[in-house]
Order: structure tokens, then sequence, then C-alpha cells
């Protein structure tokens, strides 16, 4: 599982690149398509180790693989990495901790303190294949092993694909970190958690940003409300990253705000916190959509505000007006560019329509009767309303 001399050269390259102001190229990055309002699944490992999130419904055949959001090439291409690596999950899975911990643990041992850091980050991604399987037998070793996988986030001499694995890793472990917390016996370990993880989601290389958003949005699924005291400190370190990310992060970004709206609840909406992350992310979507309202990294970014929108309630109000307006002005704007076409429409052109539409369901699950309020109060789209809504109901793609 240890990469090739020749790949690791290849990858200290493209960690100059990754850490680079280089714009991301749209050749390089994965197709974005629309998630229906559903609580992410619990990531799976992926044959090289990282994360790949699955939608309930979707089988294993090369079709649905294709559609995954990786975030480069080498998540589709096979290699005795991702081989060893999905064996080790498949194994520990089926057999259990009695078949496999005995002979790996030693190994296991020796790699996590060998000197070569590519070593220590293939130990590490053994370590978190077999999470899924071995969670309560390894959970007496993670007293150790936890402090040094967070060590490996912050260690000068890490590379950054041992900080990006030792993430993902620490993500595959939640539950017993939550244990922890929750027993009592480490009151504070998911402060420590986050601290460390926002610390590299600052990073400039973008492999390490993608991987520790990833890592922060499963451990938020597995705290819930045990996050709300860390909240103002996630949102401003988030909102940072909104000035610096570029595509393929940002993605990753707005998927892990909305997982924070689905599974900390209403608390995100309280108090001050809404203002410090719902202005910016207004902002960059008005940007964006003026740019180019086809703009793929508008559909997470819609659907994150979807759930913002539905968690936060009335919470919600001082932004809902422009938050209306920015949805409805989607709606308009697509479907004129889309009528001019002479081709037909597909469902992926019509995506953004469907986010916006999904969007402005937010507001009303989230606004309740006060919804009709909030229509009757844009000057723009109030008396349009109706007539919109019944071109939606009755368009040519049925996604819409």
């Amino acid at each position: 599982m240890v990469y090739p001399l020749e790949k690791q050269q290849e990858l200290m390259y493209q960690n100059e690149v990754d850490e680079s102001d280089a714009v991301d190229r749209v050749q390089d990055m994965a197709p974005v398509f629309h998630k229906s309002k559903v609580k992410r699944p619990e990531s799976s490992i992926t044959a090289f180790g990282g994360t790949a999130e699955k939608h309930p419904n979707e089988d294993d055949s090369d079709e649905d693989d294709d559609d995954e959001d990786e975030d480069d090439k080498e998540a589709n291409e096979w290699s005795l990495r991702k081989c060893s690596a999905a064996s080790l999950d498949t194994l520990a899975a089926m057999y259990g901790p009695e078949s496999i911990l005995p002979p790996l643990l030693p190994a296991l041992q020796e790699g996590l303190s060998h000197a070569d850091p590519w070593v220590r980050e293939a130990s590490v991604l053994a370590l978190g294949a077999i999470a899924e399987g071995c969670v309560e037998a390894i959970s007496p070793h993670m007293g150790q092993l936890h402090p040094f996988l967070m060590s490996q986030l912050s260690a000068a001499d890490s590379l950054p694909q041992l900080k990006s694995i030792a993430a993902w890793t620490l993500g595959r472990y939640a539950s017993w970190a939550v244990d922890q917390q929750m027993s009592g016996t480490q009151p504070d370990l998911l402060g420590k958690m986050t601290e460390a993880i926002m610390t590299i989601i600052l990073s400039r290389n973008k492999k390490v940003q993608i991987a520790a958003c990833s890592a922060f949005g499963v451990l938020v699924e597995s705290t819930g409300e045990l996050m709300v005291p860390y909240l103002e400190p996630v949102y401003r370190t988030l909102v940072q990253a909104l000035s610096v990310y570029q595509t393929k992060s940002l993605k990753i970004l707005f998927d892990t705000l909305g997982t924070m709206a689905d599974f900390v609840g209403p608390s995100i909406g309280e108090g001050s916190l809404p203002s410090l992350y719902v202005p910016p992310l207004l902002a960059l979507w008005n940007e964006l959509a003026r740019a180019n309202p086809f703009d793929r990294t508008l559909l997470p970014l819609m659907e994150s505000l979807s759930s913002t929108a539905l968690t936060c309630g009335m919470n919600f109000q001082p932004w809902a007006l422009e938050t209306f307006e920015l949805a409805m002005t989607m709606i308009e704007s697509c479907t004129m560019i889309l009528a001019g076409a002479e081709d037909e429409i597909d469902d992926e052109e019509a995506d953004p329509i469907v986010c916006a539409a999904d969007l402005l369901d937010g507001l009303v699950e989230g606004f309740g009767e006060n919804f009709g309020a909030l229509v009757s109060s844009s000057t723009r789209f109030a008396e349009y309303f109706p007539t919109v809504l019944h071109m939606l109901t009755s368009h040519d793609v049925p996604g819409v």
C-alpha cells in the first residue's frame, strides 16, 4: 500500500501545484450533479483510501461509480494500493477483528512509527481501512493511536498525503471520540479534534482542504448537537475558507455547511451565528450567478442554503427575501436561456432550476405559514410567483 517511488515523485510535484494559486481546470474536475434534500449517508471507503458519498438508492454498478464526485483522476484508476485497501476493508468487515488484528497489529505498529512518511501514510490508510469491521476491538489501542493521528495533522514534516489520510482516518473512528466525550473520559476531545481539523482546513494544499472538509463533515454526522459549543469558531474558519478556496474545494465546503445544518440542528440559527456565514454565501451566490447561472458550483451552494433555511426556520428571516429573490432570479434566468436552445433540454441542464426550486421548498418548510408574507414582500416576484409555480409543475423536464 506504500506508493511506489515514481508515484511519490509525481505526488511531490503535484503538491507544489496544489499549493499554488493556479485556478482549477475544468477538465480536472468531475461533474457535479444535483442531490435531493436527504441527510448524507455515512462515508464509505474507496479503494485508494479516500471517502465516497453514496446515495442510498445507488447500486454498485459501473455507471454509478462513474458519477461519483471524485477529487482527481487517481480515484478512477485501479492500482495495487487501491486493491489492497479495499481488500482490507472487506476482510475486516467479513471476518472481524479476531482474524484480522493478530497478524495486522504488529505490522501497523511498525509502520506507524516508521521514519519514512510514505510508510506512515500507508499504515494510517490501513488503520482507516479496517475501521468498519474492527472499531470496537481496536478501541483499547485508540488511547495511543488517536493522539498519533492528531499529531500527523499538525506535524511540520507531515506530507499533504499524510495529513489527508490522517484526517480521513480520524473520521472513520469518530464514534470512538464521541464515546470518550460522552463518558467523560476525555470531555473536550471533540473540541481538540475540531480545532485540529479547522487548522488544516485553511491549508494551502487543495487535497488537504478537501480531506479536512470531508473529515469534518463525517465528524459532524457522528456528533450532532455535541458540536454546538464549537460552532462560532467553526463558522469563522469556514467563512475564511470561502474567500480562498477554488472550485473543487468549494464544492466540498458547501457540502460540509449543508451537513452542519442537517445534523447539528436549530442551534446553527441561534443568536448572531447565521450573520457569520449566510451573508458571505449569498454574496458568493450572487457573484457566481451573475457570471454564469449554469455554473455547477452553484448547485452545492444552493443545496447548503436550502438545508440552512429549513433548519434555521424564522431565524433565517433577515436573509429570506434576498434568498427568495436570488432563487427566483435563478429560475427566471435559466428558463430564458434554455428557452432559446435548439436542442431538447436534458436533466443536467435543468439542475440549477431544480436546486433553486428545492431552495424555495426549504424556505416554505422553514417559514411555514409565514412564507406567504415573504412572497408578498418581494416587489419583483410577488405578482408572478404563482405563474412561476405553474410553469415549474408543467416543465418538460420531469425532475423539475
